[in-house]
């Protein structure tokens, strides 16, 4: 198997309540010989390119240090998804010696924060700038940020593109996540191990079908109308349902004062085509975010990195100085999670986040299914 990317999770503990949020506090620390056997068989199973250290929230587990060490060692790009509320630039500096390579931060306005309750996603533009600031001045490790969208935030998620595009240096990742939960409606049953089981003990029921049918289009036409010279790049289907878009992909190109444009399906096309070649996998991203302008030289092949390029030119027209500028690549990613669909289970194809639950390849966004039940739940259609 051929995958960009791997998922360990060192403890389900977390100091923050986030709407939507599917793990259950169960079993606290995991040993660290478990979590290093998981990294071994997460890298033979999926020959990823990084390993997503999640929770719970991983910065609460006690070796953070050296689940990031262990991994960086076997020459994988560690990544930390984290709420960022025990973020210190001292952990900071210790994380980027034993080698993180990028933080994911989630944070939206649906999250119990204690200062940001009642925030919009434009007031925690200011959160996040904050963090972004501690990441650029302590290491310079890469940036992401996580939003989960619902129909009371949707209109705001243009304003947080607005933000990480005016801080493309510094900001190399965001996430538009749809909010996803099991639907209880009466319409679908639910079964494990031969037994009809309640999924509402175990995870976030929704009794109406309008909370959960956000679509990756829907989130990207509300940033398109703000920014129509946005385009994907790349895209992912669905399992169930092949049509369906789980994933949607921009990838900017600019420097800190100015964004070019956006890469192209060949541009992305041959840049995996290339690391595949030389590297022996695909990649999720790249170890540094600094493209600089050899980039242009796929103005020939890829008609978007044309368009970035003359807009290139004509800063350099206006100050000639703007060629010494660095220029950075920035993904924008909208994600249409785990979802029922027609009374099937529509997963990513591919999953982007597989990991290991007792020797065997997982669905990560799955894994409380199997913590509970010992497998994954199947569905039978009622209605």
């Amino acid at each position: 198997m051929d995958n960009p990317g791997g998922w360990i999770e060192v403890t389900d503990t977390c100091d923050l309540a986030c709407q939507g949020c599917y793990r259950h506090q169960l079993n606290g620390h995991r040993n660290i010989q478990d979590i290093k056997q998981d990294i071994r068989d997460t890298i033979r199973l999926t020959n990823c390119d990084c390993i997503t250290i999640a929770g719970g929230e991983p910065l609460m587990y006690p070796a953070i240090i050296e689940v990031v060490a262990y991994i960086s060692s076997l020459k994988i790009k560690p990544i930390i998804f984290s709420n960022g509320e025990r973020l210190t630039p001292e952990l900071l500096l210790k994380l980027k010696k034993a080698g993180l390579a990028k933080m994911h931060l989630h944070i939206d306005s649906h999250q119990e924060r204690k200062g940001w309750i009642g925030k919009n996603e434009s007031e925690l533009n200011q959160l996040r700038h904050h963090f972004a600031d501690l990441l650029w001045n302590n290491g310079r490790i890469q940036c992401g940020f996580h939003v989960t969208v619902f129909r009371s935030n949707l209109a705001e998620i243009a304003e947080v593109a607005r933000w990480a595009m005016s801080n493309l240096h510094k900001v190399q990742h965001v996430s538009f996540i749809a909010y996803r939960s099991v639907p209880q409606n009466g319409k679908l049953s639910f079964y494990a191990q031969g037994k009809k089981i309640d999924p509402g003990n175990f995870q976030m029921i929704s009794t109406g079908d309008e909370d959960i049918s956000i679509t990756t289009e829907e989130m990207f036409e509300v940033i398109h109308k703000q920014f129509p010279q946005l385009k994907p790049c790349a895209w992912l289907n669905g399992t169930a349902v092949y049509e369906t878009f789980k994933f949607l992909i921009i990838v900017n190109i600019g420097t800190e004062k100015h964004l070019y444009g956006n890469m192209g399906k060949t541009t992305i096309e041959m840049a995996q085509m290339f690391h595949h070649l030389f590297f022996g996998r695909y990649f999720a991203f790249l170890k540094s975010p600094k493209t600089g302008s050899k980039i242009f030289l796929l103005l020939f092949f890829d008609p978007q990195i044309r368009n970035a390029f003359f807009s290139f030119l004509k800063v350099l027209l206006k100050n000639p100085f703007a060629l010494f500028n660095r220029i950075y690549a920035q993904s924008i990613h909208f994600q249409q999670p785990n979802e029922i669909i027609n009374g099937k289970v529509n997963l990513c194809d591919d999953c982007v986040n597989m990991m290991v639950w007792n020797g065997q390849l997982i669905n990560s966004c799955r894994l409380d299914e199997y913590r509970f039940f010992g497998e994954a739940m199947t569905i039978v259609k009622t209605e």
